[in-house]
C-alpha cells in the first residue's frame, strides 16, 4: 500500500511538472507567433487567421483587431485574448495577449 502511495505522488508531481512546463511554453510561442504579425497589413492577418472576434475603429484612425478563444485542461477554462493595434494605413504596429496557453 505504501509503495502505490509513493508511485502515485510521483505521477501527481510529474503530471504537474509538465502541465506547469507545457503553461509556460505556450506563452513564448504566443508571442513569438504574434510577433511575426508586426509591420504586416491587416488584411493578411485576416485572411490566415479568419473574421477577428471584435474590431475596433480608434480615435487614430487605427483599428483595435481582437481574436478571443478558449481552452481548457483538468484545471479549468480559460479565456485566450490577441489584440493586435493597426496604424490608419492597416499596418499592424503592436500586439498583446493575455491568458493564452
Amino acid at each position: 500500500m505504501e509503495q502505490a502511495m509513493k508511485r502515485l505522488s510521483l505521477r501527481t508531481l510529474y503530471g504537474s511538472l509538465l502541465l506547469v512546463s507545457l503553461l509556460a511554453g505556450g506563452c513564448s510561442k504566443t508571442s513569438d507567433t504574434m510577433q511575426g504579425w508586426t509591420g504586416q497589413h491587416r488584411d493578411e492577418l485576416v485572411k490566415t487567421w479568419g473574421v477577428p472576434s471584435q474590431e475596433t475603429t480608434l480615435e487614430n484612425g487605427g483599428k483595435s483587431i481582437v481574436y478571443i478563444s478558449y481552452w481548457g485542461n483538468g484545471y479549468g477554462h480559460y479565456t485566450c485574448r490577441r489584440v493586435f493595434t493597426t496604424d490608419v494605413d492597416g499596418i499592424i504596429r503592436s500586439r498583446s495577449s493575455s491568458g493564452c496557453s
